[in-house]
């Protein structure tokens, strides 16, 4: 009982020092080096809407989205998921995980990028043959049950990346914490992840890394086949909106007391808030079906057309057992004309060698 209140006096002041960044304005980039870090691996994930933080059932394929999920429910589970992501970029993810039972569990992860051939060209139309892209990143995680509710987890995360004739290196981490109801059915989640920096730069200049701060929560209906998940993404990052620079001020305008565009400039609380969110759903009427389905706000207000925003934001995907092996794929709508997929196979190595 001790330890586990000190565990809550902990979470409970981490949450307080998430809530500065709250009152804080901050500026969105889109400038981060290793972006390709923040694309969900998981078709699982992907389906739910990008993130599966806080769903503990014992998929390996959340492994990457938090290391607490991490447990002995996974331990000889291997997984291999392929990405086909937008135009010609593809992406790839394989891992693997073993419980010790007075150690804890460790999981390798391996994650890549490819994004294609591209025309070396100059200012003014020479060609010189072509070059690639491609990003690598290697996944060493570990996770360590404090009693039969709480568990903490962490992933570091050597990354290279090599831009035509251009490489970097870096060094990521991600560190989690999960708490797990007594019945299984539900879990709360928190995340700080791709903490770390360049270790070298492209071209001398240092750039900064896709920090993000996650607090998740899960849960299955008892007595109906339903799992229900809500993530809130970029904690760390309070305001999401953009302000729209083709807006004219008018309050130097005779007749005019300019507060419309003050209107328009200024997102209110609720949309912001909202854009922090992403929403998922499971039906799982069986231990071999299950369909999904989600939403990423911020993705769908952000990308969709105005005058044909189509289903852009959202995902769904299914998935299902045959014999030792699960299949899972999932359906990301980026655009109304940019449509990624994405497959994953899970089995366990444990049903092969009892």
């Amino acid at each position: 009982m001790k330890l586990k209140h000190c565990i809550l006096k902990k979470i409970a002041t981490i949450i307080l020092v998430l809530s500065a960044p709250f009152i804080l304005h901050a500026q969105l980039g889109g400038d981060n080096v290793y972006d390709f870090l923040s694309i969900p691996t998981s078709a699982r994930a992907a389906a739910l809407g990008g993130s599966g933080m806080a769903i503990n059932d014992g998929d390996i394929t959340l492994a990457n989205d938090n290391p607490a999920l991490l447990s002995k429910d996974v331990s000889g589970k291997f997984a291999i998921e392929y990405i086909n992501y937008i135009a010609d970029v593809n992406m790839g993810y394989t891992s693997y995980a073993k419980h010790y039972d007075k150690i804890g569990t460790i999981g390798v992860g391996l994650q890549y990028l490819n994004a294609g051939d591209f025309t070396h060209a100059d200012e003014i139309g020479n060609t010189y043959g072509t070059f690639s892209a491609n990003e690598f990143a290697l996944n060493l995680s570990y996770a360590k049950a404090l009693d039969s509710a709480f568990t903490i987890g962490a992933t570091v995360k050597p990354v290279y990346s090599k831009l035509e004739n251009y490489n970097s290196f870096g060094l990521l981490m991600d560190v989690g914490a999960a708490y797990t109801s007594k019945n299984k059915l539900t879990t709360a989640s928190l995340l700080f992840k791709n903490m770390g920096a360049q270790l070298s730069s492209y071209n001398g200049e240092s750039e900064s890394v896709p920090f993000d701060i996650q607090l998740g929560f899960a849960t299955k209906l008892a007595h109906a086949p339903f799992r229900f998940s809500i993530v809130a993404h970029s904690l760390n990052n309070w305001n999401l909106t953009h302000e729209n620079e083709n807006i004219v001020e008018e309050s130097n305008v005779e007749g005019s007391s300019g507060s419309t565009n003050e209107e328009e400039k200024d997102e209110s609380f609720l949309e912001n808030a909202m854009r922090h969110m992403i929403f998922g759903i499971e039906f799982v009427p069986s231990k071999s079906f299950f369909v999904r389905g989600g939403l990423h706000y911020q993705r769908r207000q952000e990308l969709k057309l105005t005058e044909k925003p189509g289903a852009v934001g959202f995902t769904w995907g299914f998935g299902f057992r045959i014999k030792t092996f699960h299949l899972s794929y999932a359906n990301v709508r980026y655009h109304t004309t940019g449509v990624s997929n994405q497959f994953a196979i899970t089995t366990n190595f444990n049903d092969f060698f009892n």
